[in-house]
């Protein structure tokens, strides 16, 4: 389904009714709004992982504008903030009010400034495998470890290309058949990188990834006012996570006044693949532990 908002048009998908018909009472189930990473990926790839929250709540995934299958724009339109306003603007139109907002990677830099943004918009928050800032990008050092050797000095100087919009066409398509498999630290299956980068049924728009990725070292900080994001907040993050350390979960958890820590203990950025039945119960678990 696709809705126009803001100057844009964004798709999106929806898991789960939102009253529940187990009881006579037809209670109202929270909305859950999830948001994928990138930029430019499609929410296809975190499904049917995260799906099994449909029974706590109502899940709505979401594409941002420029990613997916929702509207693509020149590069002015492309900000953090703009996105954050989209979905505002999307939750007004279909009488969604005072959603849980999940963000993994990327979406997660959105969850944080939508936070910031508009600070009684969401009741509650997931930043999943993601960062306040951008401004230190992967921890490539560990990236050189992990690979090792000449080919790790090598790799790591790609990613370091990728991260700031540097890289060229090459040095991109080597980013995805030899960097992207270290995303995983177990559970590794070729048909993900598929499944991410090369399934039709997933578009992904690498103009707005070059793009934003160059530009998010200089804009995305948020850094000195995690102490004034409220919610309840689960901060749920890989142990072994070089593409978003994990020093920037630890550092939300501590200033976000409500926020809790759960680190996956096996997974390095896709824990939700790598540990499903982990990710789900904490998930589910928090849900359960918090009003909303």
């Amino acid at each position: 389904m696709k809705l126009k908002v803001n100057g844009t048009e964004l798709f999106f998908d929806v898991v789960g009714s939102g009253l529940d018909a187990s009881t006579a009472a037809y209670r109202q189930k929270p909305t859950m709004l999830i948001l994928p990473g990138g930029p430019g990926f499609s929410h296809t790839y975190l499904r049917p992982w995260l799906d099994p929250l449909g029974e706590l709540a109502q899940l709505v995934y979401v594409d941002h504008r420029g990613c997916g299958r929702s509207r693509y724009h020149e590069h002015d339109y492309y900000k953090i903030g703009i996105m954050a306003d989209d979905l505002v603007q999307f939750c007004q139109e279909l009488g969604i009010e005072r959603p849980i907002v999940l963000g993994q990677s990327f979406g997660g830099f959105v969850v944080l400034t939508l936070a910031l943004r508009h600070p009684s918009f969401a009741s509650g928050l997931v930043i999943f495998d993601s960062s306040p800032a951008w401004t230190g990008g992967y921890d490539l050092d560990a990236l050189e470890h992990l690979v090792g050797g000449e080919r790790g000095k090598e790799l790591r100087e790609i990613a370091y290309k990728e991260s700031t919009g540097q890289a060229d066409a090459e040095e991109l398509k080597r980013f995805e058949t030899e960097i992207m498999p270290y995303y995983w630290r177990q559970g590794f299956k070729e048909e993900y990188i598929d499944q991410m980068y090369n399934n039709p049924a997933s578009p992904l728009n690498m103009d707005i990834a070059t793009y934003m990725m160059g530009t998010l070292s200089k804009e995305f900080d948020t850094r000195a006012q995690l102490s004034e994001i409220k919610e309840p907040a689960l901060v749920l993050h890989g142990r072994y996570d070089w593409v978003t350390p994990l020093a920037g979960a630890q550092e939300m958890a501590q200033k976000m006044p409500n926020a809790t820590l759960h680190l996956l203990e096996n997974s390095s950025h896709l824990g939700f693949m790598e540990e499903p039945q982990e990710t789900v119960a904490a998930l589910k678990h928090w849900l359960t532990s918090n009003t909303f």
